[in-house]
């Protein structure tokens, strides 16, 4: 009994593990595709980009109390 709550035990890790090798796959083309596209388009894209996430304005200095 032991040995069949095993086996099913591995096999399901085989699965669940199959099913996860097939997500980060789709995700690995879905990244690639974004890369070429970036690298096809790079100009445009950091154009865009830039209008809509204007870059943060520099921080102000912290300002530091002196003690006496």
């Amino acid at each position: 009994m032991a040995n069949t709550n095993v086996r099913k035990s591995i096999q399901n890790k085989i699965e669940s593990l199959g099913k996860e090798i097939e997500t980060l796959q789709a995700e690995l083309k879905r990244w690639e595709k974004i890369a070429a596209d970036y690298e096809t388009n790079s100009e445009s894209i950091d154009l865009i980009l830039s209008i809509q996430l204007p870059e943060k304005a520099e921080p102000k200095a912290k300002k530091v109390k002196l003690q006496a």
